[in-house]
Order: structure tokens, then C-alpha cells, then sequence
């Protein structure tokens, strides 16, 4: 957002600027042209619409007495007769730009006013909606995850892979910092169709069966669906895109092996291949009702070995160039997850 309104500030700037370069050369064209009893003089609306409709009544009425002076008292009203304008002329020009600037100006404040409560409201609207789904993604999580910090350390993840891809020369006019900060964002989304998951299947501490894997596999479905529904009111929302994607794709595998579409290579959006290896790092590292934790070590030479198989391999090439950084990652969230239970510890 900041990024945004840095770039508006200037192009106003500039229209500003153009409009009082625009009455200067309207004045210069009256001025040659012979004087106020031309039509020219007319042109002089336009930079006063361009100005109160941009910036308000406030500096429409400025522009307004500006521009009225540029072709007022000091302008002839016929060069060729040296003729100069009573002063009732420009005056009575000064009170109708005057009258122009208030009346745009007063209708640009008012839109601009209610296109501003309107997308506080909104804005309001959907963080209260994006609340409410992630308190259901942190009830999913609960249920399934012993550490409590796996969206946490999976965005972080998420974050680390796409700003190291963007090195690669063919993502760099994809991925930008808006990306990486929506992907954080949106990543933690990736599992809240959990919630749909039953709890025999979901906290089954062994294999699932067959069909118990077919109603695992439903999450992706259940959570895009979700967010899918929240971004029917929103459908600019690029936050929301990613985490539709990220939800539904994240389980694809390169070799077209995954669910629920059985996508391939890069049919699976980006964002999707991303979270696919951040997501099984994390699983591989975390200890689970099915399984022990395994060593970094050991969750390296897994992904490695699914490399052009079940992950991106440009995806697999940045993160063995980083791989050091995710073991960091995974134990700093490690370690302050233990610090509550030390310092209990101490206290007794």
C-alpha cells in the first residue's frame, strides 16, 4: 500500500503543474490572438475543471483567482484597437471561475469523501472477514499441530523462496515486493479447509486408508471454496487470488502426480509451487500424530530427491542455496514456542 500511494503523490504533482502551465499558455494565446474579446479566453475552464476536480474546492478557488488575474485587468480587450477591459469584464469573469472552482470543487470533496468512507468501510468489512478466517485457520491448526507455529514458520518460508526466486531472471517482473508480501500473507491460508476434516482421519495417528485419504484430500477443495465465497464480494482482491490458489494447488506435484487436479509443471500457479515445498519442509521437520520429527538434514536429502518429481526444480535449486536459513527459521520458531514452558520451569 505504501508503495501505491507514493507513486499517486507524484503524478498529482504533475497535473497540478500541468494545469498552471496550461493557463500560461492560454494566457500567452489570448495575448497573441488579440485579446479577452476572442473565444481563446474560454479555453481557461479547462485548467480550472483539471484542478477543482482533482484537488478539491480549496485550490480550484485558487487556480480559479489565478487564472482570472492572467487574463484580467493587465490583459488587453483588443490588442489591435488598444482597447484595455473595464473592470467589470474581469471581474465578472473572476466570479464565474470562481463559481466553476466551487461547484467541481464541491462535488469532488463530496465523492471523494464518500469513495473514502466506502472503502473504509470495506476495508473494515474484509479485515473483520480475513479475521474470522484466520481465527478458523488457527482452530485448524490446533487440532492437528503440536508446535502451534506452523503458519507462522510456512510463510516465513514462503517469504524466503520468493524473494530468492526473484533472482531468477524470468520471475523478476512477476515477482515484486507486493508479491512476496501478499504470499506471506496468504500462505497461512493453505490448510483452513481442515476445519472440514473430520478428527478421526485428521488426528488418526497412523496410515489413512483409502477412503480416509479421499476425505483428507477434500481440504484443498473445502478451504479454496471458503475463500473462493469471500472473494466474490472482493474480486480485485489479489491477497484472496493467492490464497485460493495456494489453498487449492498446494498439494499438485510436478509430475502431475498430486490432487485434487492433477495439475503439472507450470499449470500449478507459482504461489502453490512455492507453499508445495515450504509446506513439506515444515511437515518433515514437525512432529506428528503419524510420525517423529525429522532432521534437517534428512528433510533436505527428501525434497531433493523430489526434485522434477513432486517439486518446481528451479523451486528445489533456491532453496538448497538457502537451505541453511530454513533450518534457522524452523528452530528461532522452535525455541520461542519453549520459552513460555522455561520460564515456568524456572519459576517452580
Amino acid at each position: 500500500m505504501q508503495n501505491n500511494t507514493t507513486k499517486a503523490k507524484p503524478k498529482k504533482e504533475y497535473l497540478l503543474i500541468f494545469s498552471y502551465a496550461l493557463s500560461v499558455i492560454i494566457t500567452i494565446i489570448v495575448y497573441i490572438t488579440g485579446g479577452t474579446t476572442k473565444v481563446y479566453a474560454n479555453l481557461m475552464y479547462l485548467p480550472i475543471a483539471i484542478v477543482a476536480s482533482t484537488y478539491g474546492k480549496k485550490w480550484g478557488i485558487v487556480h480559479a483567482v489565478i487564472s482570472a488575474l492572467l487574463i484580467g485587468p493587465f490583459m488587453p480587450l483588443d490588442k489591435a484597437s488598444n482597447s484595455s477591459q473595464e473592470a467589470i469584464n474581469w471581474i465578472l469573469r473572476l466570479i464565474i471561475y470562481l463559481t466553476i472552482a466551487l461547484v467541481i470543487g464541491f462535488f469532488a470533496d463530496y465523492y471523494r469523501r464518500e469513495f473514502e468512507r466506502n472503502l473504509k468501510k470495506d476495508k473494515e468489512i474484509f479485515e473483520s472477514q480475513m479475521a474470522t478466517i484466520f481465527s478458523l485457520v488457527k482452530l485448524a491448526e490446533s487440532r492437528d499441530d503440536q508446535t502451534g507455529a506452523h503458519i507462522e514458520r510456512v510463510a516465513t518460508f514462503c517469504r524466503l523462496l520468493a524473494h530468492n526466486l526473484r533472482n531468477i531472471p524470468k520471475y523478476q517482473a512477476y515477482i515484486n515486493d507486493d508479491y512476496i508480501d501478499k504470499l506471506f500473507k496468504a500462505s497461512p491460508l493453505h490448510d483452513i479447509g481442515k476445519v472440514g476434516i473430520p478428527d478421526r482421519i485428521l488426528l488418526k495417528p497412523g496410515k489413512l486408508s483409502a477412503a480416509e485419504f479421499e476425505i483428507m484430500k477434500t481440504h484443498t477443495t473445502i478451504g479454496a471454496n471458503t475463500l473462493s465465497e469471500v472473494k466474490e464480494k472482493y474480486p480485485d482482491n489479489k491477497l484472496l487470488e493467492l490464497g485460493i490458489n495456494i489453498t487449492h494447488f498446494h498439494h499438485e506435484k510436478w509430475d502431475c502426480t498430486g490432487y485434487p487436479k492433477g495439475l503439472s509443471k507450470t499449470e500449478i500457479p507459482l504461489s502453490a509451487r512455492i507453499m508445495a515445498l515450504a509446506d513439506v519442509y515444515d511437515a518433515l521437520r514437525s512432529k506428528r500424530p503419524y510420525k517423529e520429527a525429522y532432521s534437517h538434514e534428512k528433510s533436505m536429502e527428501i525434497i531433493r530427491q523430489g526434485k522434477g518429481t513432486f517439486f518446481d526444480p528451479e523451486i528445489v535449486d533456491v532453496f538448497l542455496e538457502i537451505e541453511a536459513e530454513f533450518e534457522t527459521t524452523f528452530d528461532q520458531y522452535n525455541l520461542e514456542e519453549c520459552k513460555p514452558a522455561v520460564m515456568e520451569s524456572e519459576a517452580e
